[in-house]
């Protein structure tokens, strides 16, 4: 590792941190001030509002990141050109891609991490914040961030689940409809009970308090009631992914499970879909937002530090616009998942591409 390659390097990390404990406090104390209106609903306390602050954090932090790797870049750029060092680094035969590269290689850095953050601290934290919020801050009755209400599902190729509501966590499904069709998908069989609860001994579902009904004919059913069942469906909670959790709070790996169970039960994924790849995508878009601001420390060059960190943060704020954009289309199925995800990745790189290249970078 070169010399100058460590001097670069080592200028960027000043101004990131500078940039990344402003936007922090603006952001934080902003949610948090925010929250504490909640203060006067009876239930609200300041302990469990700077509880609810300190677990969104690293939410925060995730959210901030590349905005912090983007000012940093361009104050190390700005200030070589400022000092004239930019200019003796190219007359020693220093090309400026060689002088990108220790900015560019302490931004993957960031990006891994926040990656890492966004994938193994932040979801925890976040369902903990939002049970937080909705038992301590501003109350729901009987709340369970594990329930679901009114759900429908395909349980097999020729089954349907309905419940009124389900706690994976519990093991347990209440007001449970299974309908069992024949090959023209007319109704053949009928179970319905009070529950469904899983029994983890011998990994079967249990109806409990129900009837079964045989449709023998359009007019007449056979009907058995029973209080104890083995349920035909063999789909474990494990492998079920049915919760009040927003897509944008689960990991890679929660939607991932989320999508083979949507898939598996004939749901619509597109949503969850969208999400996960717009995350897989989150690393390039913080480096090609950042490629994208910095060749304007020096096209700019002659103009003031203060012109060149606007003009950058245009057209970051802009490729943010238009990923979120995207995203909200691809997460009402308008278009593909994988193109809302990842659309703004190629369509930015190939600016980015043209960019260097027009100035000759």
């Amino acid at each position: 590792m070169s010399r100058i390659f460590r001097y670069i390097a080592k200028k960027f990390w000043g101004p990131f941190f500078f940039a990344m404990g402003v936007f922090a406090a603006l952001v934080v104390l902003g949610d948090t001030f925010e929250k504490l209106k909640t203060l006067s609903n009876g239930y609200s306390t300041l302990g469990a509002v700077l509880s609810y602050s300190l677990l969104t954090f690293p939410m925060w932090l995730a959210t901030i990141m590349p905005v912090a790797c983007l000012l940093g870049a361009i104050s190390v750029i700005s200030e070589m050109v400022a000092s004239g060092e930019w200019t003796a680094c190219v007359a020693s035969g220093f090309s400026p891609r060689q002088l990108f590269k220790p900015v560019v290689m302490c931004i993957i850095l960031v990006a891994v991490l926040t990656m890492a953050l966004q994938e193994f601290v932040v979801p925890p934290l976040n369902m903990k914040a939002e049970v937080l919020y909705y038992t301590k801050i501003s109350p729901e009755d009987n709340f369970n961030i594990n329930a679901e209400t009114d759900v429908a599902m395909k349980v097999s190729d020729n089954q349907m689940l309905y419940a009124k509501s389900v706690d994976l966590g519990q093991g347990l499904m209440e007001g449970v409809t299974l309908d069992t069709y024949d090959n023209l998908w007319n109704i053949a069989s009928q179970f319905v009970a009070k529950r469904m609860l899983w029994d983890e001994t011998n990994r079967r579902w249990v109806f409990e308090k129900g009837t079964y009904r045989t449709f023998v004919d359009e007019l007449d059913t056979e009907d058995e009631h029973f209080d104890y069942k083995v349920s035909p469906v063999e789909m474990q909670p494990k492998d079920m992914s049915i919760n009040r959790t927003e897509n944008k709070l689960l990991s890679i790996r929660g939607l991932t499970k989320r999508i083979n169970f949507f898939k598996q039960t004939g749901l619509a994924s597109y949503s969850a879909e969208t999400e996960r790849q717009a995350k897989l995508a989150t690393p390039f878009v913080t480096l090609i937002m950042c490629l994208l601001g910095m060749p304007f420390a020096i096209s700019l060059k002659r103009k003031s530090k203060i012109l060149n960190i606007i003009a950058s943060m245009v057209i970051a704020f802009t490729f943010w616009w238009l990923i979120s954009m995207i995203t909200s289309i691809g997460e009402n199925g308008y278009i593909n998942p994988y193109l809302a995800g990842w659309g703004p990745v190629i369509l930015f790189g190939a600016v980015v591409f043209f960019e260097f290249k027009w100035l000759k970078l």
